[in-house]
């Protein structure tokens, strides 16, 4: 996966704050990206200007050749990256709807709709404690859903995780 594109989608979905750029934009740096929007923006502190981060962060998907996500497209991101951590075992379905929100799945396709859909299926983290906590059956069957549902987006071929440059 494309560390440039992640950066960008995760900014895109709120994951990682303005104030936190810099210090990305130096692991980019590290890990041989380069242009010269960059590099200044691993050069600022976390309490630059907002704004100016954002600017940076924008010049320099440019000069790298990376699209900026728009927020459908961040969301679908966010879907298949959920999906894809269920499936591997290092997000519960309780931690994945504990990072989803609704809303989620405008712009989905109908595979990333029916994840979105399992997932919030529980409204909110306190209706998740609350059918936990006094019937277990229903909330192993609803892990068991969201389970199925990542399974298969994550097997699904047209995922925006893909996306890489053409260099």
């Amino acid at each position: 996966m494309d560390a440039v594109f992640t950066l960008a989608w995760q900014h895109a979905a709120g994951l990682v704050r303005p104030e936190d750029l810099p210090m990305a934009a130096a692991e980019l740096l590290a890990a041989g990206e380069d242009s010269p929007a960059l590099c200044d923006l691993a050069g600022r502190g976390r309490g630059e200007p907002t704004a100016d981060l954002e600017e940076l962060l924008r010049e320099a998907l440019e000069e790298l050749g990376v699209p900026r996500p728009d927020s459908g497209l961040a969301e679908r991101c966010l879907l298949r990256s959920l999906a894809a951590g269920v499936v591997a075992g290092e997000l519960t379905p309780k931690e994945a709807a504990g990072r989803a929100w609704h809303g989620m799945g405008e712009t989905a396709t109908d595979v990333e709709w029916q994840f979105a859909e399992a997932v919030l299926r529980m409204c909110c983290s306190s209706c998740l404690v609350e059918v936990e906590t006094y019937n277990a059956e229903a909330f192993h069957a609803w892990e068991q859903e969201v389970s199925a549902a990542a399974a298969i987006l994550a097997a699904a071929a047209d995922s925006p995780l893909g996306w890489t440059r053409r260099r």
